[in-house]
């Protein structure tokens, strides 16, 4: 029989296959932080042999494991389980080791892509890195069919992904290694120190109820009062030796607890007015080995629950729902962007809506955060999702959350949406004109209401949200094809902003590249090279028309700066290097025709840049998009192609 050590915590950890060995050998270099066990179980096995264990006498304090094998425990289990993630190092040794084989890489990971990833494609000399995330055992193996189908060798992921893998023929590298499951195995032993520390403090805690500012009723299973602290004799009126004894309900008919000892459910946050007082009530039964012998009344001040939402919303903020950018880093001097920054500054000052139009890679987030940061709620979270990067049924659940048990696979205890993360914030809906029309209308019901309510729940959740959204389409031709909703059109269109294209701001150009490259010599370390960098591209950068817009342009000075953080070329070799590095400013004809308006002139080199990029990629559109820094949805709206 297994104790638990006064000093080190016990972990349990549960693989199959390839990544068992694993466990195995960081088992004994953790010892001094918890005592690992390892077991060749998964899934439905090893519940069964967590519950047959612990039904013998052993103590475990924390599971560990991997991918869907431990999605599944998480949800099943009833301690708190680690699931293992890649560590960057981890990841980039599988890649390493994957390159050997191929350099086309597909990389398969449980629920989520690996972050960096894509960073190291060019650092490692890759051809391609396909990251494909999976949710079930089907979708893992299409996944792998599809990477087979599309030409690629060797796969890296979880262990089942690797065995899906060598069963199509391919080859296979675990994307997790010693460091990954080492720092799973610390994370659980800091977790099993929280839960021992928990739990010792349960008994002084008990102590410390009666003096909570929390009005504390307990009854017995006929309803009678067997005890009530001090804030709740004050909330009755009564003292403890009048309430002893008798019904609660008799005391209080709003409070009564019969209901609850009826069914057995416990009943959260219903909202008890008592004379000119408002409390909110929680009400749960008490068991005892399954027969309910009581229920426990807790009842909170209106105005205190209201403060602690506030701090808890605050402190479990995400870093990530912060604005990085302010109004200032809306670069150019033409007129056209000085009226946008003006008329973004003008915005600032209220709460209204804000609608931004603009092609892709205008800067339609940075002017949203700009906007953040310079209203009244810039103390407050920033968050920002994009409406077109969702599948439907996913972003229903991102944009207003979900209940325990609303869908298969959901987080025990629910998750909050970004509206709720958002609240007394700035939510920003990016390409809000791809939001499916089922959608439309719950998020015009947010818009009228200010409350949120999640999947598989009844009770709404107020919120203090500032919106802004962003689009490249135009709504008014959607509305009228039936695409979007005319109300929800309205209610977002109350204060306009269109950023013109940088081909419209010409003079901007050189202005924002000089910027931009500053920032990309600097990240490789050759600040100095900045005028001779610019001076060598500066015709071309004001001749080409951008289809991409900044987003492009940073990504061709990125190029640019990457040529000179080597060394610039010799002179006799440096047309032919540019050339190579930046072919779509250097092999672009220049854009005056003797006919026609300078605008015709831009978008018809566009349009010309777009059709021979789209061809040296094969006519693979998401490479052509990824080269030009822009989304794949522009290049098939600007050359008048549906996608296929």
């Amino acid at each position: 029989m297994t104790h638990a050590s006064a000093t080190r915590p016990v972990v349990w950890a549960f693989s199959t296959s390839r990544l068992r060995k694993v466990f195995e050998s960081v088992a004994p270099r953790m010892a001094d932080v918890a005592e690992v066990r390892v077991f060749d179980k998964g899934f439905e096995e090893a519940l069964k042999t967590l519950r047959e264990l612990r039904g013998a006498g052993e103590v475990v304090d924390v599971l560990v494991a991997a991918g869907s094998n431990g999605a599944y425990l998480r949800d099943h289990a009833d301690l708190p389980v680690v699931v293992v993630g890649a560590s960057t190092v981890d990841a980039l040794a599988a890649l390493v080791q994957a390159r050997r084989a191929s350099p086309r890489i597909g990389v398969v990971n449980f629920v989520r892509v690996v972050p960096g990833l894509e960073q190291a494609r060019d650092i490692l000399d890759f051809e391609e890195i396909a990251q494909l995330p999976y949710v079930s055992p089907e979708e893992a193996r299409a996944h792998v069919g599809d990477l087979a189908a599309r030409g690629f060798e060797v796969i890296v992921g979880p262990g089942p992904v690797c065995d899906l893998a060598e069963q199509a023929g391919l080859e296979a590298v675990l994307l997790y290694g010693t460091d990954s499951l080492s720092i799973a195995v610390q994370q659980a032993a800091d977790i099993a120190k929280i839960v021992r520390a928990e739990a010792a403090r349960r008994q002084h805690l008990q102590r410390v109820v009666d003096r909570m500012e929390v009005a504390i009723a307990a009854v017995d299973a006929n309803e009678r009062v067997v005890s009530v602290n001090p804030m709740m004799q004050r909330l009755l009126g009564i003292s403890e030796a009048e309430a002893l004894g008798r019904p609660l309900s008799s005391l209080q008919p709003q409070l009564g607890l019969d209901r609850v000892l009826e069914s057995g459910a416990a009943e959260h946050d219903s909202v008890e007015r008592l004379g000119s007082r408002t409390v909110v009530a929680s009400r749960i039964p008490l068991r005892e080995r399954g027969v309910i012998e009581g229920a426990v009344l807790a009842c909170h001040d209106e105005t205190l629950v209201e403060r602690l939402d506030q701090r808890l919303r605050s402190r479990h903020r995400p870093r990530r729902f912060e604005a990085r950018y302010s109004l200032d880093g809306l670069l150019g001097d033409s007129p056209a962007i000085r009226d946008v920054r003006e008329l973004a500054e003008r915005y600032a000052r209220t709460d209204a809506t804000v609608l931004v139009t603009g092609e892709s890679g205008t800067g339609k987030e940075l002017v949203a955060q700009g906007i953040h940061a310079a209203s009244r709620r810039a103390k407050h979270p920033f968050v920002a999702i994009n409406c077109a990067a969702f599948p439907e049924t996913l972003l229903e659940s991102e944009l207003f959350g979900y209940e325990e048990g609303a869908f298969t696979g959901s987080r025990r205890g629910g998750r909050p949406g970004l509206f709720e993360a958002a609240h007394l914030g700035t939510i920003f809906l990016d390409e809000i004109g791809d939001l499916p029309v089922m959608l439309q209308t719950r998020l015009l019901r947010v818009l009228q209401e200010r409350q949120v309510l999640r999947l598989g729940s009844n009770d709404p959740t107020p919120v203090d949200v500032r919106v802004v959204a962003a689009t490249h389409r135009d709504l008014r031709q959607a509305m009228a094809a039936g695409q979007f909703r005319s109300d929800l059109y309205f209610r977002l269109h109350i204060l306009p902003l269109h950023i013109p294209a940088l081909r419209e701001r010409p003079g901007d150009t050189v202005v924002i590249a000089s910027e931009l490259l500053k920032r990309a010599l600097a990240r490789h370390g050759v600040p100095g090279a900045h005028a001779r960098a610019l001076a060598l591209v500066r015709p071309q950068l004001e001749g080409y028309a951008w289809p991409g817009n900044v987003r492009e342009l940073e990504n061709v000075l990125e190029r640019l700066a990457l040529l000179f953080s080597t060394g610039a070329p010799p002179k006799e070799r440096l047309e032919s290097s540019l050339r190579l590095v930046l072919p779509e400013l250097l092999e672009t004809p220049p854009a005056a025709p003797p006919h026609g308006t300078a605008r015709e002139a831009r978008e018809k080199q566009e349009m010309t840049v777009l059709r021979r990029v789209v061809a040296e990629c094969g006519g693979n559109v998401s490479e052509a998009a990824r080269r030009l820094g822009i989304g794949r949805s522009t290049i098939y709206r600007k050359l008048g192609e549906r996608p296929g």
